[in-house]
């Protein structure tokens, strides 16, 4: 840790802070009383003041060097509260006044005490700080000249603790109240989400399911949307949840390795549909800098990108939406190197007022925003605790009318730099054409063109190819418009004028993609990234011979596994997430028996032999919790059933709870296919299964 990064950190400890206030404090004595003496005001002693100020000097700075050793020590309040005390009946007996200002001091302590400390201190405080005055006008012999004086410094040093014990009792206990009101919350939010999520899940494995069985074009565009729509609403539900996990200090975060450019395009292809609904052109700019491996939390960085394309999409009505992710070195936001995100749009804009409040929790641009585009208001303030917990920096800039610029910063790159891209000598050099309408969409295609190391050149139309046609393209990509293009017209002059050999990529927007002529060798969808570009080039330009050959050693889709002899309990619930899983289990060929309560479950395995289980947390009559536990007291030494967490929502203690009854791991609902079958593999050894 740099040293201002543990100074920052040290100031937040109150002993760090206390021990810098008393030191001010002392200076201000030793220049008042001396001060004093020096215009004859007080009679001192200089010795006895050169000495006492001196020895106090020399104490207050050895507690503040052991605060930089032990942040907290229970002891080392109590030591400073005898020396605060001391130090300030010295002060009062040095000046020769017990009605002085230097009695301010008592209240000072027993006030900061109980304050930062709490009631234990404020009565050592309060008690010390009147035994202590008792002594110095004893001492001094002011209390027969100030009678009445003295008595009513006392009763102060006696009624203000009490007043002020008093109101720190009722600070605890709206505090203790108002953590039970948001543990009620939290529960309620846990319980609510969890019951919006098990029918969303089912909806989404259906949808699935859905996706393997023969469909038309128009069937699929329909499946697409419900997949689409479930996703966001999956999402919107997530962020309300993670707030209050935020809103809790009780979000973790995972470093792990993250595929920067596949995470994007997976956000792209999930968030491309509502742009396409509002004819906005989706632009994206990836750094060929960035390393394809960046280390981080790829959820949570998933959820920054949602929320910020979300929000620019949902405000926007024309023109586009502009992501860009940099690669930066380290600035007074962000000291260390980082990627620099930015999502401009060109959208309502806001004005000053609205910028100082766009990261208020529930916030919209105006009353009637939550009717008129949707959403939360949670967005920008989860953005922005995300960015935070993840060690970054988030910045907004705009314009009334003239859209708006988010900036995040965030610390993802791993000590050493990875691969940069996915540049392919097969590609280096080969030449590209980009046609192209949309001038942002133009440049971003063709920055990732570059990133191949391909020769790339865009023109806005089929109309500006007669400059370049004597050139010898390797491949023409044509882009489709928001306002749509003339297909085969576009086709005919790309034949004429670059000749009917040239592979032709189609890039357009998902729906207008269903029946393309048969002239487009291959498709993508806008945006795309370079990865995405580099896998179709590949494609076309090596021809079909290593593809016929991929394909052959692929096996079919459709068809039904072999028997894999794998024998699996599926205890849930749900019966609509139960067919979802139990279909992808038995498309595999594995044998799945499936229970709907956890005490069905148990009977089930302690009559039957199973090489694995998964099993739901939330059951009818016998939870996963309580299934798990029993089952873990009646299995042998010798033998040990791999039981996995079926979970709509695995909070952290959650998490821990599952690891305390015996549980090997989670899943997450909806399971994703391919995740299934590496689970299976990991933690199932039986011949013939990979």
């Amino acid at each position: 840790m740099s040293p201002a990064v543990f100074a920052k950190e040290l100031f937040k400890h109150s002993e760090y802070q206390s021990a810098w206030v008393r030191l001010i404090i002392w200076v201000f004595s030793a220049g008042y009383i001396g001060l004093g003496a020096t215009t004859g005001y007080y009679e001192v002693d200089l010795l006895q003041y050169g000495v006492l100020f001196g020895s106090f000097l020399f104490v207050f700075l050895l507690l503040l060097v052991s605060v930089y050793y032990h942040p907290v020590s229970r002891r080392r309040r109590y030591l400073a509260l005898l020396t605060d005390i001391s130090a300030a009946s010295l002060a009062i007996f040095l000046t020769q006044e017990a009605i002085s200002p230097f009695y301010l001091l008592y209240i000072w302590i027993f006030v900061s005490y109980g304050t930062r400390y709490g009631k234990a201190l404020l009565k050592a405080a309060s008690l010390l700080s009147t035994l202590a005055y008792v002594v110095v006008l004893i001492a001094l012999g002011e209390w027969r000249q100030y009678t009445f004086e003295a008595f009513f410094f006392l009763l102060l040093l006696v009624l203000l603790p009490l007043y002020q014990y008093s109101l720190l009792r009722k600070l605890h206990q709206a505090r203790q109240e108002a953590e039970q009101a948001n543990r009620a919350r939290g529960n309620f939010l846990a319980a609510m989400t969890h019951e919006l999520r098990t029918p969303l899940i089912g909806v989404i494995g259906m949808a699935r399911l859905m996706e393997s069985t023969p469909l038309n074009s128009e069937q699929k565009e329909y499946l697409h949307s419900i997949n689409a729509s479930a996703q966001l609403l999956r999402a919107l539900i997530g962020d309300i949840l993670d707030f209050s996990k935020i809103d809790a200090n009780k979000l973790e975060l995972e470093a792990a390795p993250i595929d920067l450019r596949e995470l994007v395009g997976d956000v792209l292809s999930t968030i491309s549909v509502a742009a396409q609904e509002k004819q906005i052109e989706l632009v994206c700019e990836v750094d060929p800098a960035i390393p394809r491996e960046l280390q981080g939390d790829g959820l949570r960085l998933s959820q920054i990108l949602f929320n910020l394309l979300g929000n620019a999409i949902k405000f926007t009505d024309r023109g586009e939406v502009i992501l860009r992710l940099r690669r930066r070195l380290g600035d007074e936001r962000v000291a260390q190197p980082h990627i620099l995100i930015e999502v401009q749009d060109s959208g309502i804009g806001m004005d000053q007022q609205q910028l100082q409040q766009v990261f208020g929790m529930f916030w919209q641009a105006d009353p009637s925003s939550s009717r008129r585009f949707g959403g939360t208001g949670l967005g920008t303030t989860i953005v922005r605790d995300l960015s935070r917990l993840m060690g970054g920096h988030i910045d907004v800039s705009s314009e009334l009318g003239q859209g708006s610029c988010f900036s995040v910063r965030l610390p993802l790159l791993p000590p050493q730099s990875g691969r940069m891209g996915v540049a392919s000598p097969l590609l280096a050099g080969r030449k590209l054409l980009l046609i192209e309408a949309n001038t942002a969409a133009r440049q971003a295609h063709l920055a990732a063109v570059q990133e191949l190391g391909m020769q790339g050149r865009g023109v806005a139309s089929v109309a500006e190819i007669s400059e370049l046609a004597e050139q010898d393209w390797d491949l023409v990509l044509l882009a489709d418009s928001l306002e749509g293009i003339d297909l085969p017209g576009s086709i005919e002059a790309i034949d004429r004028l670059c000749g009917d050999s040239v592979p032709i990529v189609h890039v357009g927007y998902r729906g207008r993609l269903l029946e393309l002529p048969s002239r487009i060798s291959q498709s993508m969808l806008k945006p795309f990234l370079s990865g995405q570009l580099a896998k179709v080039a590949l494609e076309l330009l090596r021809g079909n011979a290593d593809r016929q050959q991929q394909a052959a050693a692929l096996p079919f889709a459709g068809a039904r596994a072999a028997e894999s002899g794998i024998r699996i309990l599926l205890a849930e619930d749900n019966a609509i997430a139960a067919k979802v899983l139990f279909t992808l289990l038995q498309q595999k060929g594995h044998r799945v028996c499936i229970a709907r309560d956890g005490q069905e479950a148990l009977e089930l395995l302690q009559a039957e032999q199973f090489h694995l289980a998964f099993v739901d947390l939330r059951m009818p009559r016998m939870d996963g919790f309580e299934l798990t536990r029993r089952y873990r007291q009646l299995e042998s030494e010798t033998e040990h059933l791999p039981i996995l967490a079926l979970t709509a929502n695995a909070p952290e203690d959650v998490l821990q709870q599952c690891s305390e009854v015996g549980m090997d791991d989670f899943l997450n609902k909806p399971v994703e296919p391919e995740l299934l079958d590496r689970v299976i593999a990991s933690y199932v050894e039986v011949p013939g299964y990979v």
